[in-house]
């Protein structure tokens, strides 16, 4: 419990000050975060018969983050074709059949799930003009505070549990205080902003809608990786945050809710998708 609530207090500024600075900063904590989580999820997978090649997932995902910090994401697809001709080569090269179908699938899957996700959420903040700065820090936020909610409000109240067989210690309650804390959080957060006019708010209905759906992305995000490693036989993914354990661990609610944040802001915010 110490070692996590040390390591939230020394990456929590890291974070809100790359976010906020967007550009290199940016793209040097999202390449170290995406570097790690790939080689996690190289890792893992190799417990399976199927490996897929971690330099090759590695430098993917590095290659979606950096476009879309720098490129607005305008070389997604170009990124995509590399990483599948990349990855048909590398079969190619064995010279014989060794997860010829598994490795490919792993390795497409494995970039898109570390890179081309938590590049959604770089262009949340590099795409979308004066309101990027806002609408990232809002986003952060209410990933912090949704995990945080359910996580005190589960050890506190939890009694039943919400999906026993993917994550025996998550409960209905926590999911409950999970979305109730992230609600909270993204009012104060509008009110600020209206306050001091120092970022971009949504209006109320979309600040609120806009909570409940991060909230909820995030946690079915960390249920898919709990469920990813229970298949693969492992706790945690990696160890490089004591308290919380690897990448994949901290930052799965990101991977899964960064894509349906970013789309939900430029297709249902008018204005917002023409920035």
């Amino acid at each position: 419990m110490k070692a996590r609530v040390i390591v939230g207090l020394v990456g929590a500024p890291i974070g809100i000050l790359a976010v906020w600075a967007g550009g290199i900063p940016l793209a040097v904590v999202t390449l170290f975060v995406a570097g790690v989580a790939s080689y996690e999820y190289a890792l893992m997978c190799r417990t399976k018969t199927w490996s897929p090649s971690a330099p090759l997932v590695v430098a993917a995902s590095a290659m979606f983050v950096v476009d879309s910090v720098f490129w607005n994401g305008k070389l997604t697809g170009l990124v995509l074709a590399l990483v599948l001709l990349g990855s048909l080569f590398l079969e190619v090269a064995k010279g014989k059949p060794v997860n010829s179908v598994g490795g490919p699938a792993l390795e497409v899957f494995g970039s898109l799930y570390c890179g081309w996700a938590l590049g959604r959420f770089c262009l949340i903040r590099c795409s979308l003009g004066s309101a990027g700065p806002g609408l990232a820090l809002l986003f952060v936020v209410l990933v912090w505070m949704n995990d945080m909610g359910a996580f005190f409000t589960g050890r506190a109240f939890g009694r039943r549990k919400l999906a026993p067989g993917l994550s025996p210690s998550k409960t209905i309650e926590g999911a409950i205080g999970g979305f109730a804390w992230a609600l909270a959080a993204s009012a104060v957060f509008k009110a600020l902003g209206d306050a001091s006019g120092l970022w971009y708010t949504l209006n109320w209905p979309h600040a609120c809608v806009f909570a409940l759906t991060v909230a909820g992305c995030g946690q079915l995000g960390d249920l898919a990786e709990s469920a990813m490693k229970r298949d693969a036989g492992i706790k945690d993914a990696g160890w490089i945050l004591p308290g919380h354990g690897g990448m994949l661990d901290r930052f799965d609610s990101f991977f899964f809710a960064g894509p349906i944040a970013y789309y939900y802001l430029i297709l249902i915010i008018p204005g917002l998708g023409g920035m």
